[in-house]
């Protein structure tokens, strides 16, 4: 269910709103920085990340169109706990800290709807690290795989949606580069994707599915 469509008409009917446009690799805001605002995307996809301490990436989450982003640093007024980079072309709307915190203080419905969409967002998070925790490397491909197909979608050609490179699938997997080349190598020789530079091709779907859940007959 989307919890925060209230939420997202409410900031983009603001009055002193503006839209922001982001080339994929700019940064929409970084760790560690003063927050400036929220941003709620309107077209394009942005990753969410930390740096580990070995300064290594690892994504969080991936928003798209209708995601709000930078919620929980204004809301408890301190700095950004993670970064957001455009992985493609993005364009988000944008409102103020001081702008959204006297919005939020002039209605007490409006509090509400942010704190369901903070709650959803920590429902979403505690899957992907559950799932991490608990499958071994390929299952947690498979799945991540399967979580792309149904936020982003397909093409016509069986192509995701959504670019991501080698280093990024990497890291949203917890996996290292190393072994998710052969993960990758594995599964095109199995005819299940065909990947090439951040482009993932889904050659077949129901054997996929049936990584994740053997119980599934594979065709």
């Amino acid at each position: 269910m989307d919890t925060n469509t209230g939420l997202r008409e409410i900031i983009r009917n603001y009055k002193d709103i503006k839209l922001e446009v982001f080339r994929k690799g700019d940064f929409l805001f970084t760790e560690n920085e003063k927050p400036k605002g929220i941003y709620c995307i309107e077209t394009g996809s942005v990753k969410i990340f930390k740096k580990d301490h070995t300064a290594m990436e690892r994504i969080l989450y991936l928003a798209m169109c209708g995601d709000i982003l930078g919620l929980h640093s204004v809301v408890n007024s301190h700095p950004y706990t993670n970064s957001a980079v455009a992985i493609s072309d993005t364009s988000a709307t944008f409102i103020s800290y001081d702008d959204f915190m006297t919005l939020l203080k002039s209605n007490n419905t409006y509090k509400l709807l942010v704190m369901k969409e903070l709650c959803s967002r920590i429902d979403t998070m505690e899957v992907h690290i559950v799932g991490i925790s608990e499958k071994m490397s390929e299952e947690r491909f498979a799945d991540t795989l399967l979580m792309l197909i149904d936020k982003y979608g397909i093409n016509n050609s069986n192509t995701l949606n959504v670019n991501l490179t080698l280093d990024e699938l990497a890291n949203f997997t917890c996996t290292s580069k190393s072994y998710m080349k052969k993960i990758v190598s594995d599964f095109s020789s199995k005819g299940l994707v065909s990947i090439s530079a951040d482009t993932i091709k889904i050659l077949n779907l129901p054997k996929i599915k049936n990584i994740v859940n053997p119980n599934i007959n594979s065709l």
